[in-house]
């Protein structure tokens, strides 16, 4: 029997004082998001994940207040829910400085960035981090977002992702096609920095954008970051298996995350991909103690902290439903622009919950579907090596209830389990973030991806 291979590690983080899919844990005595404005906290957060070698440090984010709930903003601001929203970009810099190995991830929408401003900030990212940069692509869901962006009203879920599907065409235009190789010489002696001819325009017309180029930035050591994705609709997982090289999915069913991702890898193989240049990442929530009994008391503390309001604000952003809206035995409408596999039964039905079965799976700690593992951090690691394996997942995003104390406890608790049972690895990793996924430890796409058609051409 081979050894196992160790699993995939990362964060979830956003720059908000409501975190993800629990935000009214601020609240919680021991939280410390309230000090999210200052670098300290940051900071703190960067080097526990350095020192437990995860192989992730991920920023989500939101381009606009969650204000479905009620038809406002009111509640969102008042449980903090994914509120406010710093720039996560500004944070990768201070951090990558702070950090030797730790990789990040950022949240970027393709709907309200512009594709050539997008291209030079990552470059730049990627540069300054020595290659440890990933973009997540999210195509957005807020109607508040479209607002803020001179909107009248959200583009629709599918138009987003063919806007999408432009902008991924421009940016690897920029990135993999308008430098050579060979352009940049950086020669003293010569007086010579690059050779002009070996760095061209793309001039790209289409539907959505006009870019002449060239990219200002020289090619970076990932040249286009490492592609990560999260959309798990029909349409998400086709565009998933057509760019992404890490998706990271919100389920807790091993069967219907080994589902979703081989059908993820059967469409990225008829793109001429091979099924493992597409990682993923489920997200985890652990609630952990030395002795089973104190797992549960903390489980206990965290829940009298919890509120459900908090919990369907947060719901009500995500989706564009309001619950409030709904008697409990009301089935809630498909018709949504928000995610809509957030809406619909988890056994492949095609039916929707009803707002009923929302209030009843947030009435505790949780979010819908998501992992949540309470126990002794043996039990953990138990529960979390059961899982990997029934559901072919190539790791798991810790997603904290409370900050510090969710990574703290699972650097110093769980990670020694892990390293036991051999799926934690026990050195950091160096070079690229691409480099560390792919078994050929290459820094750039490969040449089966579908950026890789946009390199330069010597013709």
């Amino acid at each position: 029997m081979s050894d196992p291979t160790p699993l995939l590690f990362g964060l979830y983080e956003q720059a908000s004082v409501g975190c993800g899919g629990a935000p009214s844990l601020w609240t919680h005595p021991a939280d410390e998001r309230l000090g999210i404005n200052t670098l300290k906290f940051w900071s703190n957060q960067a080097r526990i994940a350095e020192q437990a070698n995860l192989d992730l440090f991920f920023f989500a984010d939101v381009l606009g207040f969650y204000d479905v709930h009620g038809g406002n903003h009111d509640a969102a601001l008042k449980w903090a829910v994914e509120a406010p929203a710093n720039d996560p970009l500004l944070h990768i810099p201070a951090l990558a400085a702070l950090t030797e190995h730790l990789a990040f991830g950022a949240t970027v929408s393709t709907t309200y960035e512009h594709p050539f401003s997008h291209a030079r900030r990552f470059s730049t990212l990627d540069h300054l981090s020595g290659g440890r940069i990933g973009w997540n692509i999210v195509t957005s869901y807020l109607t508040s977002a479209a607002r803020n962006f001179g909107l009248d009203r959200m583009i629709r879920h599918d138009d987003r992702y063919e806007r999408a599907e432009e902008f991924m065409d421009v940016v690897y235009k920029l990135w993999e096609g308008s430098w050579a190789d060979d352009a940049v010489v950086a020669d003293k002696t010569q007086q010579l920095y690059a050779h002009g001819e070996r760095v061209r325009s793309i001039n790209h017309e289409g539907a959505h954008y006009r870019v002449c180029g060239p990219h200002l930035t020289a090619p970076s050591p990932q040249r286009s970051p490492l592609l990560i994705q999260a959309g798990w609709s029909g349409r998400g997982r086709q565009f998933a298996a057509k760019h992404a090289e890490l998706i990271f999915t919100a389920k807790s069913d091993p069967l219907e995350i080994r589902a979703g991702l081989d059908d993820i890898a059967r469409q990225a193989v008829a793109n001429g991909r091979a099924a493992d240049d597409v990682k993923s990442l489920t997200v985890l929530r652990i609630v952990t103690a030395p002795t089973a009994i104190e797992a549960q008391r903390k489980y206990d503390q965290l829940q009298s902290n919890y509120h459900l309001q908090a919990q369907l604000v947060s719901y009500a952003g995500d989706t564009g439903i309001d619950i409030d809206r709904y008697a409990d035995n009301e089935p809630l409408t498909t018709h949504t622009e928000g995610m809509t596999s957030y809406v619909m039964r988890p056994d492949g039905s095609g039916t929707p919950l009803t707002a009923g079965d929302v209030r009843q799976r947030f009435a505790r700690v949780t979010r819908g579907s998501d992992l949540i593992l309470v126990g002794t951090p043996s039990q953990i690691a138990e529960r979390i090596e059961e899982h990997a394996r029934i559901s072919g997942t190539s790791g798991y995003m810790l997603n904290p209830l409370i900050s510090p104390g969710t990574l703290s406890d699972f650097a110093e608790l769980v990670v020694p389990e892990l390293q036991r049972r051999g799926l934690y690895r026990t050195q950091a990793q160096s070079g690229t973030l691409r480099s560390r996924l792919r078994s050929d430890g290459a820094d750039h796409l490969p040449a089966s991806a579908y950026g890789a058609r946009f390199r330069f051409n010597e013709g």
